[in-house]
C-alpha cells in the first residue's frame, strides 16, 4: 500500500512539475560500497517547503532500501539546534552519510496561455444551404481558457557527505518548474525523488 501511494503521489506530481537533475560522484567512492543509511537535511527557513524536501526524500530512500532519517525530527525547529546540536544527533543516528538540499533560488515566471477556440455544432451560423434547411458552421466563436498564468521556479544544490570523514561523495544540482496549480512545495518534493532516484542511477545507494 505504502508503495502505491509512493507511485501514485510521483505520478500527480510528474503532472503538474518538470525537472532536471545533473549528479557527480567523487572518484574516490566510484564503484565502491552502496550507502545504506543517511540523514536528509533541507536548508531552508520555509516550513512547509523544508518538510516537502526531507520528507519526499525519505519516503523515496526507504523504498529503495536505504535507512533514511529527517533532520526535522532529529533537531526539530522548536528547539535549540545549531551544528553542534546537528553533529551529536548525527552520530545518535549512527548513519554512514548526510543529504544536505539547499534551495538556491525560487521565483515565478509569468506566461500567456492563448484562448482556445471551439466549435458549436448546436448553434447555426448562416442560412439555408442546399436546400436541406439551415447548415452549422465550423466556427461560432466560442472561447475557452486564454490569460496570464504564474508558474513557480527553483533551483536547488544537494551534497551527500561522508559522516566519518566529512569528505563530500556526491554533489548535484537541480532545476524545477510547476505549472500554475503548483506552489514550492509541489517543486521541493519532486526534486526530492528525483535527486533520489540520481543517486541511485550515479551508483551510490
Amino acid at each position: 500500500m505504502r508503495s502505491l501511494a509512493l507511485v501514485l503521489t510521483a505520478l500527480l506530481l510528474g503532472a503538474c512539475v518538470q525537472t532536471r537533475v545533473a549528479g557527480y560522484v567523487d572518484p574516490a567512492y566510484r564503484g565502491g560500497p552502496k550507502i545504506g543509511s543517511m540523514v536528509v537535511a533541507a536548508d531552508t527557513q520555509r516550513l512547509g517547503e523544508r518538510e516537502a524536501l526531507e520528507s519526499a526524500a525519505v519516503a523515496e530512500l526507504g523504498a529503495r532500501g536505504v535507512r533514511a532519517v529527517r533532520m526535522i525530527d532529529l533537531v526539530p525547529p522548536t528547539r535549540p539546534g545549531g551544528p553542534q546540536v546537528e553533529a551529536a544527533a548525527i552520530r545518535t543516528a549512527g548513519v554512514r552519510a548526510v543529504l544536505r538540499i539547499a534551495v538556491d533560488q525560487r521565483g515565478v515566471t509569468t506566461r500567456f496561455i492563448p484562448p482556445t477556440y471551439v466549435s458549436d455544432p448546436f448553434f447555426p451560423y448562416g442560412g439555408y444551404g442546399y436546400g436541406y434547411g439551415p447548415y452549422r458552421g465550423p466556427f461560432t466563436g466560442a472561447v475557452t481558457g486564454g490569460g496570464w498564468v504564474q508558474e513557480p521556479t527553483a533551483r536547488y544544490d544537494a551534497t551527500l557527505e561522508d559522516t566519518g570523514n566529512h569528505a563530500t561523495i556526491w554533489k548535484a544540482d537541480a532545476v524545477a518548474r510547476g505549472n500554475s496549480s503548483a506552489d514550492f512545495a509541489d517543486l521541493a518534493a519532486k526534486v526530492a525523488q528525483d535527486l533520489v532516484d540520481r543517486l541511485q542511477r550515479d551508483g551510490v545507494i
